[in-house]
């Protein structure tokens, strides 16, 4: 029996093999599940050369194969109205297959950052492509995402309009061209004027900043390796499971939080029973009120150290200030200033001391957070860029610990004005899509600028005047902000995905009380609110024909009205068991319920009287009532990122 073989191959490799489909993946296994950001982390290990892990591949008998097939992922038939399959590469018959038992995710990933595979169908969320991002000063995030329909509306369907803004496609555009012409074609291309807008190229230094960007990531690209384990046939199913008994997971990022937690226990372990075990206490944060739903170790547990680090930007640098903690590796830390990983890293344990020991009040500015951009609780995963959240705790905490002497010239009525405007214009202009780590420590600073202009202000109205002028100049452009018409695009088309799916739900999630039955629908505990269909999904289908086939079919219409935000509210799942069986005139009638007597809930997801009228009407007003609804949406959005005292 020959033994198991540990090599290695480049990225190219890997994309060879499974486009001439010789790696495949056995059908037991199951579908890949990471998301876009999943994907654009590994491209962001790859071209910093940062280990990536391992495949696992059993290679297969003539005699007895698996059931195997090329790399795949879930696509959508629009003309049949069915799910589908994309694979990648071509059946070539090469009889010499490998079966890929560990590593599927990480080898889909690899395809779709650097070969283009992608679904079809436009509104997948996969439907895409990565970009290595050299616009940005100091991108900690140098990889990604832009969906095919913002490259489009960008104009950025060219790689010579991409290279223009800075963007490097990871992914050829043109067939069997290798890595490494590809990668010397844009190192050619960004220096070409014509591919920048009016034919002007960037000032030297910022051209040789993208040119070492580029360097770099094409050094990665070309040195990195993933490591393969070869198992040969004579190996049995039962042999090669306990072989996965010993081996360690290959590819696990080391958490941030971990390393963290080990350094701050080390250096707190001479307190005893109040040293800081940091999982534990993130995990205890969440029981507190305002914290539920936000500190969340299994998940999240990065984005409450984050915050805390936000704590220690936010602070006056006083003589009394600790130092940050000395790190080694690449980046060393003298000042922190944003919540990168080496920023938290640095983050020193007197200040984790100082958060730990007044968690109740931490707690509660997440809380006052909440209640600011939204109106009532919601947890961290239906926010859009939970992370924003850091920087109103920040503020609070700057607020609430520093000396008066810094802040006595705002109150927190100022900040809650000033951070609403701000969060939804961010959130809606989609601007943290393209990294937030450095972006967020620079908003930070910028916000409490403007906090500390309060006091040279007559007024609040002539002090929020100043502020529209300076976001608007140097913070998000008011051509970034989308108007009312885009607003109702989004509302009235499926579910657009993302920060922006987020965004507009997230004002009837968190402002639902209880639904129209009058069961409690706020966030409690692990549980979150869930969005129904008003006119259900089964009774839509049934009855798209006739009149109302351009909006209960989304392929007559050319829009998805039936999945669109202005066709969803929040109901407890036992109501929308009875709901979703019903036409909702006949519901309303059958339940005695009048405007009158749900008005609370009506008005808290967007349906007015008028609206209500509609709904509570016949089949041909459906479309009205979704035009209505999706309407005062976008006014209350809009209202929302409106500086107001």
């Amino acid at each position: 029996m020959g033994g198991i073989r540990i090599g290695e191959l480049g990225i190219a490799e890997v994309i060879d093999n499974l486009r001439k489909a010789s790696w495949q993946v056995p059908k037991f296994q199951r579908e890949f599940v990471w998301d876009t950001s999943a994907v654009a982390e590994l491209a962001t290990s790859i071209i910093d050369a940062y280990p990536i892990g391992m495949a696992t591949l059993w290679q297969q008998s003539h005699q007895n194969p698996l059931d195997v097939e090329r790399l795949s992922i879930g696509d959508y038939d629009p003309v049949n109205k069915k799910h589908a399959i994309a694979y990648f590469g071509k059946e070539t018959g090469d009889p010499n297959l490998l079966a890929i038992l560990d590593g599927r995710q990480r080898c889909t990933a690899i395809a779709m950052a650097f070969a283009g595979f992608a679904p079809e169908y436009g509104r997948s969320k996969y439907c895409g492509k990565y970009f290595l991002n050299a616009s940005q000063p100091d991108p900690l995030e140098r990889v990604i995402f832009i969906k095919r329909s913002d490259l489009q509306r960008r104009g950025l369907t060219s790689t010579s309009s991409c290279i223009g803004h800075g963007l490097f496609p990871l992914s050829s555009d043109q067939p069997d061209e290798s890595v490494m012409r590809q990668w010397y074609r844009y190192a050619q291309e960004i220096k070409n004027p014509a591919n920048y807008p009016n034919s002007q190229l960037p000032d030297a230094e910022e051209l040789s900043r993208r040119d070492n960007i580029l360097q770099s990531a094409f050094d990665g690209i070309t040195s990195t390796k993933l490591a393969a384990c070869i198992v040969p046939e004579e190996y049995d199913l039962g042999k090669i499971c306990e072989i996965f008994e010993t081996l360690n997971l290959s590819g696990m990022k080391v958490s941030t939080v971990d390393l963290i937690n080990a350094w701050i226990y080390r250096e707190t372990e001479h307190l005893g029973p109040d040293a800081i075990q940091i999982r534990d206490w993130i995990k205890d944060l969440g029981d507190l009120d305002g914290a539920t739903g936000w500190a969340v170790p299994e998940k999240r547990p990065e984005l409450i150290a984050q915050m805390v680090t936000a704590c220690f930007v936010a602070t006056d640098d006083l003589p009394d200030k600790p130092r940050p903690r000395v790190i080694s590796g690449s980046r060393k830390v003298n000042k922190i200033s944003s919540v990168k990983s080496p920023d938290l890293l640095a983050t020193p344990y007197q200040h984790w001391l100082n958060v730990v020991a007044n968690d109740t009040k931490f707690a509660r500015f997440i809380g006052e957070f909440q209640n600011c951009v939204g109106g009532g609780p919601f947890p961290y995963d239906s926010a859009p860029y939970p992370i924003s959240g850091a920087i109103y705790v920040a503020l609070r905490w700057h607020k609430e610990f520093d000396p008066a002497v810094s802040h006595a010239g705002w109150s927190v009525e100022n900040l809650q004005s000033l951070f609403r405007a701000f969060y939804w214009r961010n959130a809606l202009s989609r601007r943290y899509d393209q990294g937030f780590l450095t972006t967020l420590g620079t908003d930070l600073s910028f916000l409490k600028a403007l906090l500390q202009r309060r006091s040279t202000f007559p007024s609040n109205a002539k002090w929020l005047e100043y502020c529209e002028e300076r976001i608007s100049a140097d913070l998000i452009p008011p051509s970034d902000v989308p108007g009312k018409t885009e607003l109702v695009e989004w509302l009235t088309n499926g579910k657009p995905g993302g920060a922006i799916q987020a965004a507009l739900q997230l004002p009837m999630l968190a402002g639902a009380k209880r639904d129209i039955d009058g069961i409690d629908v706020t966030y409690k505990m692990e549980k979150s609110a869930e969005l129904h269909h008003i006119f259900p999904k089964k009774w839509c289908y049934d009855n798209s024909f006739g009149e109302l086939k351009e909006y209960l079919d989304r392929e007559a219409s050319g829009r998805d009205w039936v999945n669109a935000i202005c066709n969803l509210m929040p109901l407890a799942r036992e109501t929308n068991n009875k709901w979703k069986t019903q036409y909702p005139k006949k519901y309303l009638d059958d339940n005695g319920i009048s405007y009158e007597s749900a008005q609370s809930y009506f008005e808290n997801v967007f349906i007015g009287r008028d609206q209500f009228d509609l709904l509570n009407s016949g089949p041909e007003n459906i479309p009205a009532f979704w035009r209505s609804r999706a309407n005062r949406i976008a006014d209350k959005l809009i209202s929302l990122m409106q500086l107001t005292i």
